[in-house]
């Protein structure tokens, strides 16, 4: 009787140890043959095109990106349009619209045309862009183009809402009419009744 004890509560252990091995394993993410980890060296381009700036140093990426959050819209919008149509502005005019203050129309300008040139990015630079800022730029132009549609939906129905209030007037005031007019009916009707 005691051996099969014994053996009940080894077998408990093992099981409970062989329970915490699997916790163990799955507290830990897995790490992906394809992730991308930052490398001293971070370049947009293989070879930039010319007149590209700044292609190897993410620090003046950062202080530009760092700097046109602090900087009002109004100011970014001047510095957009005093920047000519190479890659280098087009990044730069990227950057300018990365802050929340960005109006819709000019943000999706900015997203597409440095959507146009990431094919030419380096694996890396690509990654970088989406993680840090494309996805979330996106996110914030659908969740305007939300509050759009929401926004022109409310304005509709407060229309209708209107509207449905002036006919219910009218039709109070009709059936007011109406019961005045019954009311004489019945005063007459009363009257010659007598």
């Amino acid at each position: 009787m005691r051996i099969i004890g014994l053996a009940i509560a080894l077998m408990a252990l093992t099981g409970c140890q062989l329970l915490k091995g699997f916790n163990d394993t799955a507290d830990t993410p897995p790490v992906s043959e394809n992730s991308q980890t930052l490398t001293e060296e971070f370049c947009f381009y293989e070879q930039p095109p010319l007149l590209f700036e700044h292609n190897c140093d993410p620090t003046f990426w950062l202080n530009l990106w760092l700097t046109s959050d602090e900087t009002s819209w109004r100011e970014r919008k001047v510095q957009i349009k005093a920047l000519g149509t190479t890659e280098f502005d087009k990044l730069q005019a990227y950057v300018f619209t990365l802050p929340n203050d960005t109006p819709y129309q000019d943000r999706l300008r900015a997203q597409l045309a440095v959507n146009s040139m990431m094919s030419d990015f380096t694996p890396m630079a690509k990654n970088v862009i989406s993680v840090i800022a494309a996805k979330q730029n996106t996110l914030l132009m659908e969740l305007e183009s939300a509050l759009v549609v929401l926004e022109k939906e409310n304005t509709s129905r407060a229309q209708q809402l209107g509207a449905l209030t002036t006919e219910a007037d009218n039709l109070r005031k009709k059936l007011e009419e109406l019961l005045q007019i019954e009311a004489t009916l019945m005063d007459k009707s009363r009257s010659s009744q007598q």
